[in-house]
């Protein structure tokens, strides 16, 4: 195909990596193409977490781009996840990325908590109760399931300090980035003029995505389950479960934990920059990881519409992609008759429930869903969106 917008989906195991390539033009009118790198990391701990892949990706990314600067990268929130690549392959392959137009979410922004106490206040609290759960399951009879200690270190932000750091530095010449929120003036600050952008999310004071700390013992146990305040002789562990990890996790559910792990993912979560582009009759959707709250934000405030190529948020978990929502963006029948996409980035066992059978099946049923699962690591594929309406994936 000439004249094709491509998508290029990196297999970085559990994270995200997504290069754009843009026909464009330049400030003379003439032709041009135009590269957008979406995030590059993955998990710290686990199969899903291994490093070795980002060389490869970074490789690609600065082969595509001929040694030139980057022309756009956007980090959409700040976990691991999704910033680790770039810090991990400058130190160990010496790859160093500049970038000519940064964005990055808005409340990684060293000044953002001063302007929003409120915001920080939720924060701190949410992370002193990560920093507790953390200090309790040093002390437990065995070591914490892998979903577990996914959630603690992707939400470890002495773990992102530096990656983000190092994002932060990537502008040309020292250029400070643009902190984005669904309110930013962005006339000027990306490198389109044929494709127009659209930021959806997050709203600028985040917030409204904490909810309240759960107070301790008011988390609900399992039927199955006895009250860990409980005579314990009348609770018996399963068949293989030892009594002092049985008994640890009574405890941690009854104390609410992994509900204030949950609390801390999710607003961090829906603190993702949320961008939608169209060019040449395509429209695409890339949501980071929002969960439910902010694509009800969205849908409130700003709209949602249908797509013809949706990057499945949150690596496949059913929160990220809600079904009213989705029912928005992939309604049953394409009105146009344009031919629909859907990728998934993700890794298997890495974090709890993720992806989510249904969600994979609703979202297949009305699109070609594609897997980085099916390749090998560090390898893509592409999708490829024609000016003449048509497209494929190779």
């Amino acid at each position: 195909m000439t004249d094709a917008l491509r998508i290029r989906i990196y297999n970085v195991y559990f994270g995200d990596a997504i290069l754009l390539s843009v026909p464009e033009i330049d400030d003379r009118g003439q032709p041009t193409t135009v590269h957008a790198l979406i995030d590059v990391g993955n998990a710290l701990s686990g199969d899903g977490g291994r490093d070795d892949v980002f060389e490869a990706v970074l490789k690609d990314v600065a082969h595509q781009i001929g040694g030139a600067p980057l022309d756009f990268y956007v980090m959409t929130h700040e976990h691991m996840d999704h910033v680790q690549g770039l810090l991990h392959v400058s130190k160990k392959a010496g790859i160093d990325l500049t970038v000519r137009h940064l964005w990055m979410t808005a409340s990684s922004d060293p000044n953002y908590y001063d302007r929003f106490p409120k915001a920080k206040k939720k924060k701190l609290a949410a992370l002193a109760a990560r920093d507790d759960i953390e200090t309790f399951l040093a002390t437990s009879a065995s070591p914490a399931p892998q979903s577990i200690r996914t959630l603690l270190e992707i939400n470890n932000p002495r773990s992102t300090i530096d990656c983000v750091d190092y994002i932060r530095a990537r502008g040309v010449g020292g250029a400070p980035p643009l902190y984005v929120h669904r309110q930013s003036a962005i006339d000027g600050t990306h490198p389109f003029r044929r494709c127009k952008v659209r930021v959806l999310a997050p709203e600028e004071d985040t917030s409204i995505y904490y909810r309240p700390l759960p107070a301790r013992g008011a988390a609900p146990l399992p039927s199955t389950m006895a009250s860990p305040a409980a005579d314990r002789k009348a609770v018996t562990p399963p068949p293989g479960v030892s009594a002092g990890a049985f008994f640890d996790l009574l405890a941690f559910r009854a104390n609410g934990m992994t509900e204030s792990l949950m609390n801390l993912d999710k607003a961090a979560n829906n603190t993702s920059v949320v961008l939608e582009f169209e060019w040449e009759g395509w429209r695409m959707l890339f949501p980071g990881d929002a969960e439910e709250r902010s694509w009800e934000v969205m849908e409130k405030l700003v709209g949602l519409r249908p797509v013809h190529f949706l990057k499945v948020g949150h690596h496949g978990s059913h929160n990220a992609s809600p079904p009213p929502q989705i029912e928005k963006v992939l309604p049953p029948v394409a009105a146009d008759g344009r031919p629909r996409f859907a990728v998934l980035s993700t890794f298997d066992d890495s974090y709890p429930k993720v992806p989510d059978a249904k969600t994979l099946t609703l979202i297949g049923d009305r699109a070609q869903l594609h897997d980085t699962r099916t390749l090998t690591a560090g390898q893509w594929f592409d999708v490829r969106l024609a000016a003449d309406g048509t497209g494929s994936v190779t």
